[in-house]
């Protein structure tokens, strides 16, 4: 998948299209390295003005990441798709010759997978709940889905489907409803090479409710995300957690200490006043949006019944069901579901 340095836009999205990819090379004469060219990197251009019959020379990344072809060591490969979060590595000769193009799955091995999610990556799933209007989030999201919305070169989706892939966590449900049609062919066109299934909700489930489509399936145990959430965490490690604790559920929450501006008064049991405390700190727990799940406690959603997770957990908790809590660092969570934290984190990216 490659493009000519003066081809136009136009014929860029072609080829996006064509092949279902997100970047593509950028070549110039005998095949020369120039850069690369992203769906994220058209976006902004069609933002600026750009008109498609433009040519890309003015849009593309002239400093793109590369290696050369007697430099090529698939762990190091790895470690820079890892961390720099991009879909292919350009090869090139000592003449920036482009030789061939490395892509993530290239060079993930079996080998590499931990222990536990070797052993559980049969009857592990995750599901993204994409099924909302993003209300918070518009008047965009009456254009684009929720979880269609750009971070930098990606969406809030794929950059959720990043963090399990990282982890070799490679099983998805997205449960859909506003703008089906929309998630269905991003999908199609930029996630063919992960195991996926989209489920189309026959009417608005909240939060939960679409879960009762999963009841029966093979998994045992389930990643269960919210679509606006974005959480740096070892996904080893929590499943560690729920499995070692026997839970039923767990439930990961962010540990955020908030210091108040004020002195507060505190009152005995007769309301009457006993003390002060100055600018005091509480700490609190926060409920992230994502957790792990048992399939077996899927059995109490009804199907096509709406349903909040809340409501949800509550009914576990009612039937003695044991409830974990797995903590993270504040920082390591993103709620991407309103206009102030979307664009903090666009501006951090």
């Amino acid at each position: 998948m490659q493009i000519l340095i003066n081809e136009s836009i136009r014929r860029a999205i072609k080829i996006l299209n064509k092949y279902g990819s997100k970047t593509i090379v950028v070549v110039g004469k005998n095949k020369k390295l120039a850069g690369t060219l992203s769906d994220g990197d058209i976006r902004k251009s069609i933002i600026k003005g750009y008109r498609l019959d433009n040519s890309i020379k003015n849009i593309y990344n002239k400093n793109p990441i590369f290696v050369y072809e007697n430099q090529i060591e698939k762990k190091k490969l790895r470690k820079i798709f890892l961390e720099k979060k991009i879909y292919l590595i350009p090869v090139v000769n000592t003449k920036k010759k482009l030789i061939k193009v490395f892509h993530l799955e290239d060079v993930i091995e079996n080998e590499n997978l931990s222990d536990d999610i070797k052993k559980n990556s049969k009857n592990l799933g995750v599901v993204i709940m994409a099924g909302g209007e993003g209300v918070r989030m518009q008047p965009y999201t009456k254009i684009f889905p929720k979880p269609l919305l750009p971070m930098g070169d990606e969406t809030i989706i794929d950059l959720i489907v990043s963090n399990f892939l990282n982890h070799n966590i490679n099983n998805f449900y997205v449960t859909t409803n506003y703008k089906h049609l929309a998630i269905n062919n991003h999908f199609k066109k930029n996630r063919a090479n992960i195991n996926y299934k989209l489920i189309k909700e026959s009417k608005k489930l909240g939060t939960a409710g679409a879960l009762s489509y999963l009841k029966d399936n093979k998994e045992n145990l389930f990643f269960v995300s919210n679509c606006d959430v974005l959480i740096s965490i070892n996904y080893k490690k929590v499943l560690k957690f729920h499995n070692e604790n026997k839970n039923d559920i767990t439930i990961i929450v962010s540990k955020k200490s908030i210091k108040f501006p004020y002195g507060v008064c505190e009152l005995n049991k007769k309301n009457n006043f006993f003390a002060f405390k100055e600018k005091p700190n509480y700490d609190f727990l926060f409920n992230t949006g994502v957790y792990l799940i048992n399939r077996k406690e899927f059995k109490i959603i009804n199907k096509n019944k709406k349903l909040d997770m809340d409501t949800f957990i509550l009914r576990l908790k009612k039937k003695k069901k044991k409830i974990g809590v797995y903590p993270v660092n504040h920082n390591k969570w993103h709620d991407l579901g309103n206009w102030k934290s979307y664009n903090n984190f666009i501006q951090k990216k």
